[in-house]
């Protein structure tokens, strides 16, 4: 009989009902009254009704739709007989449960119920909703289960055990031990199916701890060789590459297999995957030429394809093989250099990537200028990301500074390109300062070319388009300028384009810099012996600075500390050397300018010639004997805040009192004659140590008293003893120090500078010049170019010493990986660390834990037994003095009574018997009710 919740919207219904819909509030207002019949229809006694709505709500939950409400409704449909509506279920539970959803706690039956059916169909769907809402306690209640499920009479019910036991191990590592045979065995199962989900399982594992599953190699080996699927031996593959590098005996057994598949398969996949293995897997060294000769041909045929996932690949197996062959990858060139050129920005980057290693002399100028052009757009809708500008413009500064410019011939030229990098670049956010750092290595390294540098790093200065647009390159330039003011052709110029600039267009970094570059143009250009001092120039110069000093004001109260130290320094320097001009008589009387100004400020510059210093140089100094470096100077300064006023008060007496002792009038003890000082002296000793006991008495005893009263009041927080004390004595040693008098013998003692010792460091003579080998072709050759070499300190080849600290800083840092989530959002960090090898932790656990419940029902069993016997003892001896009493009575009648009547008591006698037979299986029968 057909009741009215028949007539509700069905799914198809609600589909129409949506698509009818014409706007988007008409679709929120049915969607809305949909979601509310679907919360009456879910409390339907029908479960096709309930069903239906369940199933309803998965398809808005698709939309954005909240169902979590409905989680207990959709556990009933799982719960029910008929496949159908279980279906139905499942299929709402995958997609809305998650593993914070409460009522998984009641699934738990359900599921042991469905993966325990006879209907294989139930067991493989219960598996497949486990597999997505599994937590880490349905994994440990339902592992066991799932074991058992891999030896199932069904392939497909196999399978699918085999597969959702890789779900298991991630929320419960622990299954892995007990499971580990089970899946071993099923690399051996006579279905092909279940052996592919096995090896993709343990391809999976292996990801996290490899060495798990070295002992399956022999296994893995014969699948490798017999098996015709490619699937399978792709992942096989990848398998035997994650393993080659723990154990590196396997590459003379899979070498030849390989090569075979290399040889004879026409599978790109797999074809790539067989390089891939031999290339991660660490079986190609540079000894093994023959095997990377087939390998780089093999791959040219990826680039002869249309695919660009192939050409992508292939770019991937050519940076990875040219680093141990790098000759055999540079003679397909050619299509890296095309690659360079794709419309695909992802091939374009790995080719980037790749012709760093194959430029040489005759081939950096050709790269650069095709990399260069790829920078510059060609039209205004053809803009490059920034990330890809940034990788083209660092891979141009690896090229080129590869092996300290080794491929570099003309730098005149590479000053070139790092200036139309500057213009080219503009707006990208970091580059203008590794552009800068490589400016300022050039600059510093090649004195040839230093004078170009020192110009295009002035031009830069004053040029306000890279002070707008790339300003990350102006603390460099103007280090440059600075530093090598002697090259400056205007310095006048550059010296008003610094200071006119205002305090907020510049970083603080490049500010600390200009102010510290101002100065060294200055000197250079005010101190110069080419222009004659007259009146004229000393009013010029006066003038500049005041402009400078000006500019060095603005700076003096910065919030950064280096800007405004250096900026207070020099505002002083400069404030005497326009204070020097103006002493300067306004006549031409006096030619020459101030020394300040000539001698002073040169020889602050001037003096040495700022050379590279090896990163290494530092570390390469050994440490001293004796020294600790952990060890503090001085110890810090506690001071206690449990001092109150009154021992304030006190100390302020004390000070005083010590003031008066040592002296009244300390300017008329310092005009007294030297007699007069040492006579008055001792007295003056006796009489300030006398007081200072008395007061250091009358101390100790309210600090005493102070501590009484901060051990009885509940509130107060009493602090070390020991870091009190010596916050105290240090207070008491530098209180005494400052009130030493002028007696002091300390005072009177002169520094003897020339008694402090000098360390000598011996810095490496500079190494020859790097000189260029002549090429094969006919040209002119390269003119010789001298590069300074790093400066360091002993032997280049000997041990860095590395303090303690900054080691373990290190490996701390290098053990603080960051977990990256993959896509699907699989997290496995629980499988990294877990290794079948090491003894079980829990297993003592689980043996004590049993141990204690044989105990307790050892235990139990006693008390049971023990009230047993009780029960037992109390009921005989109450029938037993039931049964002497009636003996009496009887005994009694009996003698008054005639003897006819003897029989009667016998009689009776075996009805008491019988009674007491009786009450005894009733004790018996009570003491199994103790028992149980």
């Amino acid at each position: 009989m057909l009741t009215g919740y028949r007539f509700k919207k069905s799914l198809h219904d609600l589909i129409r009902g949506i698509r009818a819909c014409k706007d988007e509030e008409a679709t929120d207002k049915y969607v809305r009254s949909a979601i509310s019949e679907c919360r009456q229809e879910v409390l339907s006694q029908d479960m096709d009704v309930k069903a239906m709505a369940v199933l309803k709500l998965a398809y808005l939950q698709m939309f954005g739709h909240d169902m979590t409400w409905a989680s207990f409704n959709v556990l009933e449909v799982m719960s029910s007989p008929k496949f159908a509506q279980k279906r139905i279920g499942y299929l709402a539970a995958m997609q809305s449960f998650g593993v914070d959803t409460d009522v998984l706690m009641l699934a738990t039956n359900m599921l042991k119920k469905d993966l325990a059916s006879s209907n294989h169909l139930d067991v493989a769907m219960a598996i497949s909703g486990l597999s997505n809402i599994v937590s880490p306690s349905l994994a440990r209640d339902l592992a066991e289960d799932l074991v058992k499920m891999m030896n199932h009479s069904k392939p497909y019910v196999r399978k699918k055990a085999v597969l959702v036991m890789y779900k298991i191990f991630l929320q419960f590592p622990e299954a892995l031990r007990t499971s580990f045979p089970r899946l071993r065995e099923k690399l051996e199962d006579p279905e092909i199916s279940v052996v592919s989900a096995t090896v993709n399982v343990i391809c999976e594992l292996a990801k996290k701890h490899p060495k798990n599953y070295l002992p399956l190699a022999p296994q893995l080996f014969n699948i490798l060789t017999t098996s015709s699927n490619n699937w399978m031996l792709i992942k096989i593959i990848k398998l035997f590459a994650s393993l080659g590098p723990i154990e590196p005996r396997l590459k003379t057994k899979l070498i030849p297999p390989i090569t075979n598949v290399i040889q004879t398969t026409t599978a790109m996949s797999l074809l790539y995957e067989c390089i891939n293995c031999i290339v991660s897997g660490g079986m190609l060294s540079k000894e093994d030429e023959q095997l990377a000769t087939m390998c780089v041909g093999k791959l040219r045929i990826f680039f002869e394809e249309t695919d660009q996932n192939l050409k992508f690949v292939g770019l991937l197996a050519y940076n990875k093989i040219v680093l141990t062959h790098p000759l055999l990858v540079a003679q397909n060139a050619d299509v890296i250099m095309d690659c360079m050129d794709d419309p695909d920005l992802s091939i374009r980057e790995r080719a980037v990537e790749l012709v760093v290693y194959l430029v040489n002399t005759d081939t950096l100028f050709d790269v650069v200028k095709r990399l260069m052009l790829q920078l510059i757009p060609q039209s205004r809708d053809q803009v490059l990301p920034e990330h890809y500008r940034v990788e083209v413009v660092r891979r141009i500064l690896d090229m080129c500074s590869n092996n300290t410019y080794s491929n570099v011939t003309n730098f005149e030229w590479y000053v070139a390109v790092l200036v139309d990098l500057v213009k080219i670049t503009e707006g990208v956010k970091d580059i203008g300062a590794e552009i800068g750092v490589e400016l300022q290595n050039v600059a510093v390294r090649v004195r040839s070319v230093r004078d170009y540098a020192v110009g295009a790093s002035a031009r830069m200065v004053t040029d306000k388009d890279v002070m707008i647009k790339n300003p990350g390159v102006l603390k460099y330039a103007g280090w440059i300028a600075g530093e090598y003011a002697i090259y400056l052709d205007n310095p006048e110029i550059i010296l008003d384009a610094m200071i006119n600039i205002e305090p907020q267009t510049l970083s603080d970094d490049t500010a600390a810099v200009y102010i510290q570059a101002i100065p060294k143009i200055y000197s250079k250009y005010a101190g110069t012996d080419r222009i004659p001092w007259t009146h004229s120039r000393a009013q010029e110069i006066l003038q500049l600075t005041e402009n400078i000093v000006a500019y060095l004001e603005k700076y003096s109260t910065s919030m950064d500390i280096e800007v405004q130290e250096r900026s207070v320094e020099f505002l002083e320097l400069f404030r005497l050397i326009a204070l020097a001009i103006k002493e300067r008589p306004d006549d031409d009387s006096d030619l020459t300018p101030p020394a300040l100004i000539s001698q002073a400020m040169p020889s602050m510059f001037n003096v040495w010639e700022l050379n590279p210093v090896s990163a290494k140089a530092q570390k390469r100094i050994p440490i001293p004997e004796g020294l600790d470096l952990d060890e503090e100077f001085n110890a810090p300064v506690v001071y206690s805040e449990s001092e109150d006023e009154e021992e304030a008060l006190l100390r302020e007496q004390i000070m005083k009192q010590q003031q008066l002792n040592s002296g009244k009038n300390i300017n008329s003890v310092a005009a007294s004659t030297t007699a007069k000082a040492k006579s008055n002296k001792p007295k003056s000793t006796r009489d300030g140590a006398s007081s200072e006991s008395e007061d250091e008495e009358e101390m100790e005893r309210r600090r005493q008293e102070r501590r009484r009263r901060q051990a009885e009041d509940p509130f107060y927080i009493l602090e070390s003893d020991k870091v009190v004390s010596k916050s105290r004595k240090q207070r008491q040693n530098s209180s005494s120090s400052e009130l030493s008098g002028p007696d002091d013998p300390m005072k009177n003692e002169k520094l003897d500078i020339d008694s402090i010792p000098i360390m000598k460091l011996e810095i490496a003579s500079i190494a020859a010049p790097v000189t260029k080998k002549k090429s094969k072709r006919h040209r002119t050759q390269p003119a010789h170019v001298e590069i300074a070499t790093e400066e360091t300190f002993g032997d280049e080849n000997a041990a860095t010493v590395v303090h303690p600290d900054e080691a373990a800083q290190r490996r701390t840092s290098a053990r603080a990986t960051s977990h990256k989530k993959s896509i699907l959002r699989v997290d496995a960090r629980g499988l990294e660390n877990y290794d079948l090898d090491s003894p079980d932790e829990d297993e003592a656990d689980r043996k004590e834990v049993e141990k204690f419940k044989a105990e307790i029902l050892e235990a139990r069993k006693k008390a049971a037994k023990a009230a047993e016997e009780e029960v037992r003892a109390t009921h005989i001896v109450v029938k037993k003095k039931k049964k002497k009493a009636k003996v009496v009575k009887k005994v009694k009648k009996r003698e008054e009574k005639n003897d006819t009547l003897t029989e009667k008591p016998a009689e009776e006698e075996k009805t008491d018997e019988k009674t007491e037979e009786k009450a005894e299986e009733n004790v018996e029968g009570q003491g199994d009710i103790v028992k149980t």
